[in-house]
């Protein structure tokens, strides 16, 4: 694999809130604009390609657009009782009782809401569809804080 296709799109981004169970300040209710930055290397294909920079910004837009403007529960995450009850969701950490209408909230199969782990879940989804190839995924909550995660 001498060949990568970097995508670095300041427009394939989401902006979402969360928090942290046992963070000093990130265990508050907070939000970022996050930023997503995919590089995938292999071979050539029959057209020169490692992928296509147009098909692999629409497949990024596509899985991050869920995630946009929602509150990010991570289903996984430990300590964390979750109650949907009609149009609203409880969810009850060691230290804080959250309320949300159900509308407002993106459930995620992960144990928490971590760049590190948005970096793998956005990896694992472009993986089902590119899945010969080596992927590295950024997840930025900022210029200057960048999480990554490859196989």
């Amino acid at each position: 694999m001498n060949y990568k296709v970097i995508v670095n799109d300041s427009k394939v981004k989401f902006s979402a809130c969360h928090f942290l169970k046992e963070h000093i300040k990130c265990s508050r209710l907070h939000g970022h604009n996050y930023y997503v930055s995919v590089e995938i290397s292999d071979n050539l294909d029959g057209n020169y390609f490692v992928v296509d920079f147009m098909e692999l910004t629409k497949t990024l837009k596509e899985i991050v657009k869920p995630l946009d403007h929602y509150i990010l529960i991570p289903l996984e995450a430990k300590d964390f009782s979750i109650k949907k009850d009609g149009e609203s969701v409880e969810i009850t950490t060691p230290t804080r009782r959250y309320v949300f209408p159900l509308s407002d909230v993106c459930f995620l199969p992960l144990p928490a809401t971590t760049s590190e782990l948005l970096a793998k879940y956005i990896h694992d989804k472009l993986k089902l569809i590119y899945k010969n190839k080596k992927i590295l995924v950024k997840v930025g909550e900022s210029k200057s804080s960048i999480a990554s995660y490859e196989e």
